[in-house]
C-alpha cells in the first residue's frame, strides 16, 4: 500500500492505494474519522486482485480542508470527488465499502454513478434525507448530538471517538487525534446539508437498484434502529437480510475476522 496525494477540483486528498486488477474497491470512512480506520481490512483485501483505494475525505485525516465547505461537505459533494478520484486512478468499475457517513456517501454514489458495481454499508441505515427520515433510522444519543457540532472540546473528541469505535481508545491513538483534527465545518455542513435534503433518497435508491447491496452490521450498534433497518425494502440485498455481527457501530474494527469474511464473500461474488 502506498501513501499518495491526488488533487481533484482544487482539493488535495491523501489516500492509501494499491494498484492491482482493473476493478477497484473504494473504502470510505465515517464522520470525524480517517482512512486508517480500515487498517484491519487491508491484509485480506490485498489477497484479492482488486485495486484498493482508501482516501481521507476532505476535512479529515491528512487531506486538506475544503475552501468551499457548504458545497464539498455534503453527500453529493463527497460522492462527486470520490467518483472523480476513482476515474483519475483509472478504475472504470469498482466496489464501494462505506462505514457510517461513508455508507451514506456510498448510497449517493450508487444512485448517481454507474461505475459502482456493488455497495457494502455498515453503520448506515438508508434513510430519506429529512429530519423525520433521520429520526426513523437513528437513535438520538449524546454522541449523535455531537455529529454535527462545529467546535469540539477535548472531552468531545474523546467521547465521540470512543462512541464511534465502541471501545475505549487512548487519547494518543491515531483515530482520536484524527477526530480532533477534523474540520468542524465538515460535521456542521454534512448534517445541515443532509437534513436539507441535499442528496439522493436513500430508501428509493435501495428499492430500485439492481446492483448488489450488502449490509454487514454490528448487532449492538447503539445509533441505529435495528427494527427500522430490518424493514427497509431492499431490491437486491445480499443474502436477503442484514448480516449481523456481535459488535457495535464499528463492526469492521471491533470484529474484523467476522466482518472481513463476509466482506470478501460479497466482493468476490460480484
Amino acid at each position: 500500500m502506498l501513501h499518495r496525494y491526488c488533487v481533484l477540483s482544487g482539493h488535495r486528498l491523501q489516500l492509501l492505494h494499491r494498484r492491482s486488477g482493473k476493478i477497484g474497491i473504494l473504502l470510505i470512512h465515517g464522520n470525524s474519522s480517517c482512512k486508517e480506520v480500515f487498517s484491519k481490512q487491508l491484509k485480506d483485501l490485498a489477497r484479492s486482485k482488486l485495486g484498493i483505494v482508501a482516501p481521507d475525505l476532505p476535512g479529515h485525516g491528512a487531506s486538506d480542508d475544503s475552501v468551499r465547505p457548504s458545497k464539498t461537505y455534503s453527500f453529493p459533494g463527497y460522492a462527486r470527488l470520490l467518483g472523480e478520484l476513482m476515474s483519475k486512478l483509472g478504475y472504470e468499475s469498482y466496489h464501494v465499502v462505506g462505514w457510517s457517513l461513508g455508507g451514506h456517501i456510498g448510497l449517493e454514489m450508487l444512485a448517481c454513478n454507474p461505475a459502482v458495481r456493488s455497495l457494502l454499508i455498515s453503520g448506515t441505515p438508508p434513510i430519506r434525507l429529512t429530519p423525520a427520515g433521520a429520526a426513523e433510522g437513528f437513535r438520538w444519543t449524546g454522541a449523535t448530538a455531537l455529529a454535527g457540532r462545529r467546535h469540539f472540546k477535548p472531552e468531545d473528541v474523546r467521547r465521540y471517538a470512543n462512541a464511534m469505535m465502541g471501545v475505549h481508545i487512548s487519547d494518543d491513538h491515531h483515530l482520536v487525534r484524527m477526530t480532533g483534527r477534523t474540520d468542524g465545518n465538515a460535521r456542521y455542513w454534512m448534517v445541515a446539508n443532509g437534513m436539507a435534503g441535499q442528496g439522493a433518497d436513500e430508501v428509493a435508491t435501495v428499492m430500485s437498484t439492481d446492483r448488489p447491496v450488502a449490509v454487514i452490521q454490528g448487532s449492538a450498534d447503539p445509533f441505529l434502529r435495528m427494527e427500522y433497518l430490518n424493514k427497509v425494502p431492499f431490491r437486491s440485498l445480499w443474502r436477503g437480510h442484514p448480516v449481523l455481527i456481535a459488535a457495535g457501530h464499528a463492526a469492521h474494527w471491533q470484529a474484523p475476522r467476522a466482518f472481513n469474511e463476509a466482506m470478501m464473500d460479497f466482493v468476490t461474488a460480484h
